[in-house]
């Protein structure tokens, strides 16, 4: 069950500036005001994001007259001189052709405020935060890739026989079908794809946009299945398409603000995983890279939001664009946001997380408008409508879900790493947030997951993470969407993750110590590829053997909303009663430390609907 519950940072005197006086911070502020759990060393320094209540009336243009700054926006003026505001601009760049439903969102209303970095970044959210026409202010998070660094040893044999495809580097790819052959594995600990490849392996109508650094264009192994902007004719400094973009050939560089992509090893090592192009006699292959015919294979879009060449795992970076980078790729084509990142931000005070509002409206409006129309109707050619995003939930192996976020986010498919043998990774975070699992390698340096690479760091390497997993279940999810989703209308993101969840293969019997916090189980390509969506369970029981106290389901859409849960004893006598309101997909927990050991029959009812369950409480 995931939760976002933000915590409210102590208020503080408001400093004075040039000739105005800012009135003191109220005791108890009314309205929408920010709440953040974010301390400097976890924030941005020297910019904030604010959040307006109605649309600025005049050009918004920071200007010094005298010794006083000016905005354009007459409540920030307010707070200018003493903060010493130095520019602004749109969080979500005007948008174009898709400025309509960006303004409909109410995303036009957020900017970037940049600041002399004397003051603290939280400091300065606090002071704009109770200012009059402002719905909130927050600072901008330091994010961090969810990768471990690489270490690069001999081969280890692997399962002889032959293989569908040609590419040289299939056999070191135990993740897809693993053979149990090394003392480090166990047959079957894999996302058992290869069956599915002889008829689904990706299709050019699914594009995947890889929040992340740079993907490597140069690169032989994944030229073929770049995306290309239709609309867009290259490096004439002009934004053909209208979509607010100057030059956006094959995605976005948000570091720099230009359409250059820089080749990165973590953001390329991602994408290879999921579309490398299949069957070309050239280094790996990937889950949905085609079949080696041309045209084959899924999009890979490149929204770069980290940039060092040589970073792998570890990146600290932050820049107010990232939110702009998910969006982007909703407006222009992409149906998978793929994220493996997450905040660089120490323990928190309290165990719950915290997501930056910014981002959070960011992955609304991609579930929402990918896909669709600027009313969230689908277009012709789409294969879904809207969005699924997914994230690593990251390498500290703790559940505290403020070191996850934003993948404890209930929209969001987060993800966890297992080893080769069916265990949790020994860095992956675990918890009841998690939904799903994927290998992610080990540390030891046995199993981990290789795939491409920049040139710099010799075109291939090895990676271990939750980055890593996260890129296979992006992958399966692009296999899902193959089947019951191209050249059909209807297939949503609620149903795509009710697939992926309910043919998920159980992890519970190899990981007693996570029971319930490593999702549904481990991504199965095989089985999503071959469950009936017309009969999709509407209930699922984690569990019908109980250990721990904590009672673990899901619903499918069908049930999902305002149900009630009631369970009996043996003898039939009522001893639990809940109104609850669910989220389709995701897991949900129910605390029954107080009933007593023995049999017991769990009715829920939903809809309309009624579903009797028996389990047994140890």
């Amino acid at each position: 069950m995931k939760k976002t519950v933000l915590f409210f940072l102590m208020t503080i005197l408001i400093a004075s500036c040039h000739q105005e006086e800012i009135p003191s911070v109220p005791d108890k502020p009314e309205g929408n005001q920010p709440i953040f759990d974010l301390s400097d060393e976890d924030a941005l320094q020297g910019c904030i994001y604010v959040k307006l209540k109605e649309e600025p009336t005049e050009e918004v243009q920071v200007r010094s007259i005298g010794n006083t700054v000016r905005t354009g926006i007459k409540v920030l003026d307010r707070a200018a001189s003493s903060l010493k505001i130095e520019r602004m601009e749109r969080t979500f760049p005007y948008a174009g052709k898709f400025e309509e439903r960006t303004r409909k969102e109410g995303l036009h209303l957020w900017y970037n405020v940049w600041f002399s970095k004397d003051t603290s970044a939280t400091r300065a959210a606090a002071e704009v935060a109770f200012l009059d026409g402002i719905e909130m202010a927050v600072p901008v998070p330091k994010i961090v890739s969810r990768a471990r660094p690489e270490t690069v040893w001999d081969m280890y044999g692997v399962k002889a026989g032959e293989w569908l495809f040609n590419d040289p580097d299939l056999s070191k790819q135990w993740y897809f079908d693993n053979p149990g052959t090394e003392s480090w594995q166990r047959e079957g600990a894999d996302i058992r794809l290869v069956d599915v490849w002889k008829q689904y392996n990706g299709n050019p109508a699914i594009i995947v946009a890889v929040v992340d650094g740079g993907i490597n264009q140069e690169h032989p192994d994944l030229q073929d299945n770049l995306w290309t902007n239709p609309g867009e004719i290259p490096k004439n400094g002009i934004d053909d398409d209208g979509n607010g973009y100057i030059d956006d050939v094959h995605g976005y560089n948000f570091v720099d603000d230009n359409a250059i992509l820089v080749p990165h090893r973590h953001g390329t090592h991602v994408a290879g995983t999921i579309g490398a192009t299949n069957n070309n006699e050239t280094g790996i292959s990937s889950i949905a890279g085609g079949n080696g015919t041309p045209g084959s294979g899924v999009k890979l879009m490149s929204c770069q939001i980290l940039k060092s060449l040589t970073s792998t795992g570890g990146e600290v970076a932050s820049d107010p664009f990232i939110a702009a980078a998910i969006k982007y790729g909703a407006d222009n084509g992409a149906v998978i946001s793929q994220n493996s990142w997450g905040y660089a931000v120490g323990t928190g005070r309290n165990t719950s997380s915290y997501i930056n509002p910014v981002h959070k409206e960011a992955i609304d409006y991609f579930i929402k408008y990918a896909g669709c129309d600027n009313n969230g109707e689908q277009l012709d050619g789409s294969p879904m409508k809207g969005g699924i995003v997914l994230f690593a939930s990251g390498n500290a192996n703790t559940s505290d879900p403020r070191i996850a976020a934003p993948a404890d986010y209930d929209k969001v498919v987060a993800v966890a790493a297992i080893e080769a043998d069916y265990r949790k990774a020994s860095y992956s975070n675990y918890g009841t947030y998690m939904d799903i699992s994927a290998p992610g390698g080990a540390l030891n340096g046995d199993g981990r997951i290789w795939s491409t690479t920049t040139k710099l760091a010799g075109n291939y390497e090895y990676l271990a993470g939750t980055s890593m997993a996260c890129p296979l279940v992006s992958g399966v999810a692009a296999l899902v969407i193959e089947k019951y989703g191209v050249g059909k209308k209807g297939f949503t993101p609620e149903t795509l993750k009710e697939i992926l969840y309910q043919s998920a293969y159980d992890l519970d019997e190899y990981n007693p110590r996570y029971t319930g916090q490593l999702g549904h189980g481990c991504v199965d390509a095989t089985a999503a590829l071959k469950i009936d969506v017309s009969n999709l369970h509407p209930f699922t029981l984690k569990s019908n053997q109980v250990t721990d106290n904590t009672l673990i389901f899901s619903v499918s859409s069908s049930m999902a909303g305002n149900g009630e849960l009631t369970l009996y004893n043996g003898i039939g006598n009522k001893v639990l009663s809940l109104h609850l309101e669910l989220e389709a997909a995701s897991l949900h927990s129910v605390d029954i430390t107080k009933l007593s050991a023995g049999y017991y029959t769990l009715v829920y009812r939903a809809n309309g609907m009624e579903i009797r369950e028996k389990f047994i409480k140890y």
